[in-house]
């Protein structure tokens, strides 16, 4: 499929879909790439920040051998398309046909609990016994049974991770999100804002822009935007391709290339400090706002390099690429049959890129481009976890998003 060459950029007004969920898939069966042949395996071993453990055994919260079995419910949202002067009119558009915003839709929520004033930026529950409630109004009537034991101490209780798709037709401004510490004491809520990128298709060519080269720093690299210099040259590209996962923890400065779609799991903020825009205007034709004093107060040493995660040999079968922090991710390929990978006593959010996902006492499985959160297990406890058990396709791609239990 071509990428449309005249896309166009960041915030603006979003839509909701209706609750017939497109099952397209985000690749047509005839793409090739990750996930394709791979051989047929009923075991692994998972890599986590740079360890190893067995993933049948449960997960590092102690989920072992006398750990019970049990299903855990699941909420089918609507998606919400995001208008941004970057966004295009192709990918997102196909993955969600029903989605009421007008181009260009950058991004595509699927599961969201941010902001407090503006309500459509809510998910919503498409069917079932909750179908038309928000997941804010499920939260605030029960934390427990939607965010599990992450929502104690919470004040108000609130999800604290969003999930999105990314269709980039131009490039993104240069940014930077604040840590939690910093967004706290600037009252711009509970949480800063980390976030991963699994790059679900590229042009070739695409890049990255992640972190600062060797010899800049963050004066200078804002003494270039203040003089409105080109500030590439300060920042480290990155060739990306289909597959790839970078982590970017808040304060590391950022680009997302044209002709990029991409999957993101982040802390549920919406703060974007910019340090160059090119001098684009956004969706209301104004220049937007450029946060230079904010950047200088927020980024972290140049020296880190975000460049794409590197892979274990065996890439096949669950591993955990992200941990460690407010994110957890877990990355499947191919044929699995065991525990889903998250910690039974908080919520994760399934999200299936490929193939097919059955869950144990679900009844129908779930296919390309399937996007679900599942609710922790009630009463789950660290001597007595309950594990959804769960199968997969040969073909498979999915991905796990959960928070560590106890993070605010």
């Amino acid at each position: 499929m071509s990428w449309h060459q005249t896309y166009s950029r960041d915030q603006g007004d979003g839509g909701r879909a209706d609750p017939n969920m497109h099952r397209g898939g985000i690749w047509r069966p005839e793409d090739s790439g990750v996930g394709d042949d791979v051989e047929r395996r009923s075991s692994h071993r998972e890599v986590c920040c740079g360890s190893e453990r067995d993933a049948r055994g449960g997960s590092d919260s102690g989920t072992g051998s006398g750990s019970l079995n049990h299903r855990q419910e699941l909420l089918h949202l609507l998606p919400i398309g995001v208008r941004r002067p970057w966004g295009g009119d192709q990918r997102i558009a196909q993955l969600r046909p029903q989605l009421d915003a007008l181009p260009p839709i950058g991004e595509c929520w699927e599961v969201s609990d941010v902001g407090e004033e503006d309500a459509s930026l809510h998910s919503v529950v498409a069917d079932g016994s909750d179908a038309g409630q928000s997941l804010r109004s499920l939260i605030e009537a029960d934390p427990e049974r939607i965010l599990g034991q992450i929502a104690n101490g919470t004040s108000p209780p609130r999800l604290p991770l969003l999930f999105k798709f990314i269709e980039a037709a131009q490039d993104l401004s240069v940014q930077v999100h604040p840590d939690d510490e910093l967004a706290r004491r600037l009252g711009l809520g509970p949480w800063g804002k980390s976030e991963a990128w699994i790059i679900l298709d590229a042009i070739p060519g695409a890049t990255l822009q992640v972190g600062l080269k060797e010899g800049w720093t963050v004066e200078s690299l804002v003494e270039l935007a203040r003089s409105g210099q080109d500030i590439s040259k300060a920042l480290r590209e990155h060739l990306i391709s289909r597959g790839d996962i970078i982590h970017l923890p808040a304060g590391t400065i950022h680009s997302i290339g044209a002709g990029i779609l991409l999957a993101e799991i982040q802390q549920s903020s919406d703060v974007t400090w910019r340090v160059d825009d090119g001098g684009r205007v956004g969706l209301d034709g104004k220049p937007r706002q450029l946060h230079l004093d904010q950047v200088l107060m927020t980024t972290t040493p140049p020296s880190i390099d975000q460049g794409p995660i590197d892979r274990p040999a065996e890439d096949q079968g669950w591993w955990r690429p992200i941990c460690g922090g407010p994110i957890i991710l877990d990355e499947l390929h191919g044929e699995f049959q065991g525990r889903w990978p998250a910690d039974p006593r908080c919520f994760s959010i399934v999200v299936v890129l490929k193939g097919q996902l059955h869950l144990e006492g679900h009844e129908s499985p779930l296919g390309d481009g399937d996007v679900r959160f599942m609710l922790p297990s009630r009463g789950a406890s660290a001597q007595g976890l309950t594990c959804q058990e769960m199968n997969s396709s040969s073909d498979s791609w999915v991905l796990c998003a959960s928070s560590p239990v106890g993070v605010r």
